[in-house]
């Protein structure tokens, strides 16, 4: 991108190198998310990448990454590339590593709440929480980050979107997602950073049938005893299929996670949560 440096490569995706970048007046460095079509039917991450910048407009939270500009790039009149200049979130996914106490995880969770409550209350969903989207940086600092598959409240997709490990039953079934597919995600997610284990969702990983009984979930805290019993009570509640035995908002969650953090903080020191191998 004219005007910056490249300093290192930081990731890939599916058609999408991330890089970073120092701005060359200021110094300053960002993140440059560059999309590049190789095949006609490539066109869907353009799409996903004007919807993520189209999107991350709307908010303004320091939880939530910023996304500063979107630039297109052509050749022979055709769209070849897309750069996204983007926040550079500093810090490790919780898919690489998961917090060591209950206490560190509530904390994280407690940020992410707060993100979430703010892109809900402008009228939008993440609708991808999931490890791999929340970025933890050695001060504590927490980012959410991959606002791609981000929509209106009330949005039904044209196709299901999601992880399988923490997509909701509404997104499988391409039902009006609302504040409770984020709450979903957000449990199936502390879930799976509490137990090591993911949920069995709705969506298959194979082709092998799902029964209802396989949908039925262990509560945290019997898998892993250090779980605080209000908190995997919360976490179960989260990722109960049908949206109406959910907690309804985000708000919900967070206050529910506050009075945990509290409950934790008059007892004797929380224990390092043995997290087994996946």
């Amino acid at each position: 991108m004219p005007g910056f440096a490249v300093v290192k490569h930081l990731g890939s995706g599916a058609r999408s190198t991330i890089w970073q970048l120092r701005q060359r007046p200021t110094g300053n460095s960002f993140a440059l998310k560059r999309i590049v079509k190789e095949e006609p039917g490539d066109g869907r991450f353009f799409r996903q990448a004007h919807n993520e910048y189209g999107v991350a407009r709307n908010f303004d939270h320091p939880v939530v990454r910023k996304i500063h500009r979107l630039r297109r790039v052509r050749r022979l009149f055709r769209l070849k590339e897309i750069h996204l200049l983007m926040e550079l979130c500093e810090g490790t996914t919780l898919q690489d590593k998961r917090p060591a106490t209950a206490a560190e995880v509530i904390d994280v969770f407690l940020k992410v709440a707060e993100g979430v409550t703010h892109i809900n209350s402008r009228g939008y969903l993440h609708a991808d929480v999931k490890p791999n989207n929340i970025v933890v940086a050695p001060n504590g600092t927490v980012k959410i980050i991959d606002l791609g598959q981000s929509c209106p409240i009330g949005t039904i997709k044209d196709r299901v979107q999601g992880t399988p490990d923490f997509i909701a039953p509404e997104q499988v079934d391409r039902h009006p997602l609302d504040a409770r597919t984020d709450v979903f995600n957000f449990g199936a997610t502390m879930y799976w950073v509490l137990t090591g284990q993911a949920i069995q969702t709705v969506l298959p990983k194979n082709d092998t049938m799902i029964f209802k009984a396989d949908l039925a979930v262990t509560p945290p805290e019997q898998i892993n005893p250090a779980v605080p019993a209000p908190l995997s009570k919360l976490v179960i509640e989260c990722v109960e299929l049908l949206p109406r035995r959910r907690p309804q908002t985000m708000k919900a969650v967070s206050s529910r996670l506050a009075l945990c953090a509290h409950a934790i903080s008059r007892g004797p020191p929380d224990p390092m949560i043995d997290l087994p191998e996946e």
